[in-house]
């Protein structure tokens, strides 16, 4: 489910949805165009299988938050009890340099 309000756009994964292609999603979406086309690969800002497993292997009090940036956008992640994706994209803010 996306939810936009621009330049944010807010993403709710599928249960069997794995995080890390949520994640690429979200960012494509947010960016407008394919991001698994760009020569930065995912795995370069922040460990894909470590997000899984941190907010998988948790219990539903638990709420986990990380935040991180690539692609030229912030990408936050909050889990309590169901995972939410943020991404901000940097790029389409005129005073991103």
């Amino acid at each position: 489910m996306y939810v936009t309000a621009s330049p944010t756009l807010i993403y709710t994964p599928d249960d069997d949805e794995e995080l890390s292609t949520a994640i690429v999603s979200a960012l494509s979406d947010a960016k407008g165009r394919d991001i698994t086309e760009d020569e930065c690969v995912l795995y370069d800002s922040i460990d894909p299988d470590a997000l899984d497993k941190l907010f998988r292997d948790r219990s539903d009090d638990d709420t986990v938050k990380v935040e991180f940036t690539t692609h030229g956008a912030i990408v936050v992640l909050w889990g309590n009890g169901d995972v939410t994706i943020q991404v901000e994209d940097l790029e389409s803010d005129p005073n991103y340099a």
